[in-house]
């Protein structure tokens, strides 16, 4: 993941609560029929994007344009949500 990715700093920053809320919208996605596919990916990077920006009293395009790349910035913190949602769950037996 690349450093200085600002919605991974704000996921880090987000309570427990709130990433816990975030990431059973992801687990959401994955289960649908059709499982992750790149359209639900981009959706929830984006989703996570605008969260982020409403956070940062921001506009989704505002921030869109300052990070430069929105859907590998996205996509980054999904995947950064998404692991430490398998990090923090309890083993499967």
């Amino acid at each position: 993941m690349a450093a200085g990715n600002i919605v991974i700093g704000w996921l880090r920053a987000c309570s427990e609560q709130h990433r816990e809320r975030l990431a059973r919208r992801l687990g959401q996605g994955v289960t649908r029929p059709g499982g992750l596919s790149e359209r639900t990916l981009d959706a929830l990077a984006a989703g996570l994007l605008a969260e982020c920006a409403g956070d940062l009293e921001m506009g989704p395009g505002e921030l869109a344009n300052l990070v430069g790349n929105p859907r590998r910035v996205g996509r980054e913190a999904v995947l950064e949500l998404a692991l430490a949602g398998l990090q923090g769950s309890p083993a499967q037996a």
